[in-house]
């Protein structure tokens, strides 16, 4: 697909999480505006404002578009809760997810991952991944790039992800089967893209992923290493306690097999 034969009658949402972002938040909304502005003529940006202690809130309704939609939750929920009041919001047929510090390039990307999400009925969502950079020393610091690393090997043994990334904060999916997967995702937290991922394959959905260079800011996020740990020991308790449970709710549900598709889906 090319940018010039983007399709008009479709619509797409950007769904973007905030707290304590007035640093960020401003540069990334430029970023976002100035390419779809040129080629994605049809999208609209949800910008959900925690209850922030620092000005994100007057820095975004200063720096919006008319195509810009401002919702403020009444106080600090977490980063799934503030994803999920975006996702039931959203009207796009496709809904991308976007980190408030932008870490992707999304000239460089976007597109490309529309190609693969478009080609194949089976394919829910693209995730951009950048495990190696995540798990690297040298660019992120001892403990987040060790925490990156457990996050990583702890999912793999126990849950065997075909997903090598779950975390990094750029994906853009299928709009009605993230609502319909999104409601039995009873986490408002860091894990919520976690236990999303989880759900999605169980259910029989496919999930693409293409490497990508992470942006380097010069302004740092405002996620802490102990919001990091907290949401790694929360890990553990959903693999070793909620997980299964969780996943029989899920089944009892009735399994949609379309064989003349060959999809595999359910009601969940």
């Amino acid at each position: 697909m090319s940018e010039e034969k983007f399709p008009k009658d479709e619509l797409i949402s950007v769904i973007i999480p905030c707290y304590n972002e007035a640093q960020n938040i401003e540069q990334t909304l430029k970023e976002i505006y100035k390419y779809f502005d040129q080629f994605v003529p049809n999208y609209e940006v949800i910008v959900v404002v925690e209850k922030s202690t620092d000005n994100t809130l007057e820095v975004i309704n200063s720096s919006k578009n008319q195509k810009t939609i401002v919702l403020e939750n009444e106080k600090k929920f977490g980063k799934g809760y503030s994803l999920k009041r975006g996702i039931y919001f959203a009207k796009g047929q496709y809904i991308l997810t976007c980190d408030a510090d932008l870490p992707v390039d999304i000239k460089k990307y976007f597109l490309h991952m529309l190609e693969l999400l478009r080609k194949d009925e089976k394919v829910a969502a693209v995730f951009a991944t950048a495990l190696a950079i995540k798990t690297c020393r040298k660019e992120r610091g001892f403990v987040r790039s060790f925490v990156s690393l457990i996050f990583f090997i702890l999912r793999q043994l126990f849950l065997q992800f075909p997903v090598s990334d779950t975390q990094l904060g750029f994906k853009l999916f299928k709009a009605d089967v993230l609502r319909k997967c999104c409601e039995k995702v009873n986490e408002n937290g860091f894990l919520f893209d976690l236990i999303l991922t989880d759900l999605m394959l169980n259910a029989g959905y496919q999930i693409e992923e293409i490497n990508v260079k992470v942006v380097e800011r010069k302004i740092k996020s405002s996620v802490s290493v102990g919001e990091i740990i907290k949401a790694t020991c929360k890990f553990c308790k959903y693999i070793l306690f909620t997980r299964s449970k969780l996943l029989r709710k899920c089944t009892d549900k009735v399994m949609i097999n379309d064989k003349s598709k060959g999809i595999k889906a359910s009601s969940i």
